[in-house]
């Protein structure tokens, strides 16, 4: 047969109010009692055992029972004040319990108890109606999150450690910077880049399948040159989000600088905490300067979207758009460099053919 816990309660309950019974019939009878007395004893056990069986779970079960329902009711913004309140008063209760224990009975016995269940209580009911400001000034005071300094890790014989995302692999150019030696640590592949460079790899698009096999071959040199270390891991983040939030997510979990050629992907990481290293940020920063008025020659490899415009780029990638240059497709030309645009993603040269008398 199950029994239930309140009825094990409620049988404790009884056992122990008729012994509180009968000890009571017992003090209040003469020694020895007499047959009216015994009777006595006897209704007061009974009444006792009653009495408990009853009412027990009203005054053990039932505060319990509510106690853990308010607790899980209320926001974790009052806990902690309740708790911290509560916590205060006993501390000023456990200081003044010593001097309160030297009165005479029976204030020495009574007073300590009653100034711990009010102070506690006072205390608690003080954080609760000041919990903002309590909640504001421990975010406030909440340490940042420790960051080890890299010439720590030198120091302790770590390597320094790199992200690589897929768009730096496919770029090709993280190769070199590797074995100029301005990387000094490890890259760092996760499973799912690698996943995704073969996805590229195995798909029907001609672009895309180059894509992909271009960023796996760069990897397997990479490897095989041993200037720096690559090394694929795996990782346990959710496989069921982007690549790019699981990107981010583990920068965060490493400690290690993002490399990475997509701006938006870079923009968002810096919003998270995340160090983003971004390829084409550092060939801005080492091409060779063009200006305003420098001839330079190029060779016409389309048209514009504008008329009369011809489309070419310098050896490291930058457009440049050269006014009257529709009609020399395939050909090269020396043109006047006129103005620099600026974008997030890089740099636009305008320019006009050489000689044509436009400034």
């Amino acid at each position: 047969m199950k029994v239930s816990f309140n009825f094990l309660v409620r049988i404790i309950g009884m056992i122990v109010l008729a012994w509180v019974g009968q000890q009571v019939g017992i003090a209040l009878s003469d020694q020895p009692p007499s047959t009216t007395q015994e009777l006595a004893i006897q209704l007061l056990t009974l009444a006792g055992a009653g009495l408990g069986l009853l009412t027990t779970h009203h005054w053990t079960i039932t505060p319990i029972q509510r106690s853990y329902a308010y607790a899980r009711s209320i926001s974790i913004e009052d806990l902690v004040a309740l708790s911290m309140g509560a916590l205060l008063g006993l501390f000023f209760a456990l200081l003044l319990a010593i001097p309160l224990g030297y009165l005479p009975s029976p204030l020495g016995q009574f007073l300590p108890l009653s100034a711990a269940l009010l102070l506690g209580y006072g205390g608690a009911q003080l954080m609760l109606g000041r919990r903002k400001e309590l909640v504001e000034v421990l975010r406030s005071s909440r340490a940042p999150s420790f960051v080890v300094p890299p010439q720590l890790l030198d120091a302790l014989g770590q390597q320094r450690r790199y992200l690589l995302d897929t768009s730096a692999i496919i770029d090709g150019r993280i190769a070199q910077v590797g074995e100029s030696g301005f990387l000094d640590g490890k890259l760092i592949v996760p499973r799912f880049v690698l996943n995704e460079l073969q996805l590229l790899a195995d798909s029907s698009d001609e672009l895309r399948r180059n894509k992909g096999r271009r960023g796996l071959d760069i990897l397997n040199d990479m490897q095989k040159a041993g200037d720096i270390p690559v090394e694929i891991i795996d990782s346990e983040l959710n496989s069921g989000e982007p690549v790019d939030d699981r990107l981010i997510a583990l920068a965060n979990q490493q400690r290690c600088p993002l490399i990475t050629n997509d701006f938006n992907l870079g923009r968002v990481a810096k919003l998270q905490g995340v160090q983003v290293l971004n390829l084409n940020q550092l060939a801005d920063a080492v091409r060779a300067p063009v200006i305003p008025g420098q001839d330079i020659q190029v060779t016409i490899r389309d048209t514009g979207r504008e008329r009369e415009q011809g489309i070419s780029f310098l050896a490291d990638g930058t457009m440049v758009v050269v006014e009257d240059a529709r009609k020399l497709v395939g050909r090269e030309v020396s043109a006047t460099v006129t103005r620099i645009h600026q974008t997030q993603t890089g740099r636009i040269i305008f320019a006009h053919m050489a000689g044509n008398g436009k400034r």
